[in-house]
């Protein structure tokens, strides 16, 4: 007899935003928990530490770990702890990013170095990574020994990914290194983004939901595909996103020169004249702002220049189509996988976030 594929119920839209929110609800008050109040280092310290996580964002990594653990049959207060620890992680990982970007603005606001100084910044970063460890060293008590090794692992093997990735795509950046490949672009953004974006919140959803080797596997293959089309939406939505709802700086990658698969492609169909100029504009730092740019750095026309290259050569549209295959072979795992569990809002929110990294606006 043949088994017949469950049908499935995706959330999609105010649904699956909703249940976003009720996740990032849950975290928010997690992480409050676990950034110390009332102490004598407020002001320098814990008051912009919770700067980031308490701005309008989606919180996607703790629900992706919520999600796949309760999917599981895990219980929620297993996993929150951890799914808080992933976004203290990835806010920590954004205050270091715009230090070393010399980004503008976040989530529509100044960027924390902008506001209380690089120095102060970078101390309230390392500060939220320390803060990181006594959940996971909690998880002793609240999950058993086993468990909590396997999340700490999870963890340690995510830090030490995502910032390999950076460092490589800092090192091509400083040795204006365009010479590359979409294989290249690919590796560079499943260390630096899929690892601690989807790889690492699935890995510890298993581990607390009870999974088999074979299904997180599965799911695992899956977030590798999505990982990589969710970085290429985030390229393209950095050139045509609007801003107040992007919640980042429009043409930032261009700005700060990142190696995106956009621009990799254009620079490989640009004309030898074409090519030199861009490569000579990427090459210089960004101004403190656009207005204050002069001869040695980047201006707004060169900026635009780059733009104009972009659409000549269709290389948003190469990029959409690149990570359009990716979706389309996420979505075709993930359905063979999702029919192993049984019927719940979390198994629907799985099967709605594959159209949902194409679809989404910010």
């Amino acid at each position: 007899m043949t088994r017949r594929t469950p049908e499935f119920s995706p959330l999609e839209g105010r649904e699956l935003e909703a249940y976003l929110g009720e996740v990032r609800g849950l975290v928010l008050d997690e992480i409050d928990r676990i950034i110390p109040s009332g102490t004598r280092y407020e002001e320098q310290l814990y008051r912009p530490m919770r700067a980031y996580p308490f701005r309008h964002a989606k919180g996607m990594r703790p629900a992706l770990a919520v999600a796949v653990s309760r999917a599981l049959g895990g219980r929620i207060e297993a996993i929150l702890p951890s799914a808080a620890v992933l976004e203290l992680y990835h806010n920590a990982f954004l205050v270091h990013d715009d230090v070393e970007d010399g980004s503008w603005s976040r989530r529509g606001l100044p960027t924390l170095h902008t506001e209380i100084g690089t120095p102060a910044a970078i101390n309230v970063g390392d500060a939220m990574l320390a803060l990181c460890l006594r959940p996971l060293l909690d998880n002793t008590k609240l999950v058993g020994l086993g468990p909590a090794l396997h999340v700490l692992a999870s963890i340690a093997d995510m830090a030490r990914e995502t910032a390999e990735g950076q460092a490589l795509e800092l090192s091509w950046i400083r040795h204006a290194d365009y010479d590359l490949r979409d294989a290249d672009y690919i590796r560079m953004v499943h260390q630096k983004t899929t690892w601690y974006t989807f790889l690492t919140p699935i890995r510890i959803g298993c581990v607390l939901g009870g999974a088999s080797a074979e299904l997180e596997c599965k799911l695992r293959r899956w977030g590798t595909l999505i990982g990589a089309a969710f970085q290429i939406q985030d390229d393209v939505l950095n050139l045509e996103a609007e801003e107040q709802e992007y919640g980042k700086e429009i043409d930032g990658d261009l700005w700060e020169g990142k190696h995106t698969l956009i621009l990799v492609h254009a620079l490989r169909l640009a004309s030898a004249t074409e090519r030199a100029h861009a490569l000579k504009v990427l090459a210089k730092p960004r101004p403190p702002t656009p207005a204050e740019a002069t001869e040695a750095t980047k201006s707004l026309d060169e900026i635009q220049a780059i733009r104009a290259l972009i659409e000549r050569t269709k290389s948003i549209d190469y990029a959409r189509a690149a990570a359009r295959r990716r979706v389309e072979a996420a979505a075709a795992t993930l359905e063979r996988t999702l029919a192993e569990l049984g019927a719940s809002v979390h198994r629907d929110f799985l099967a709605g976030l594959t159209t949902y990294v194409l679809g989404r606006s910010r």
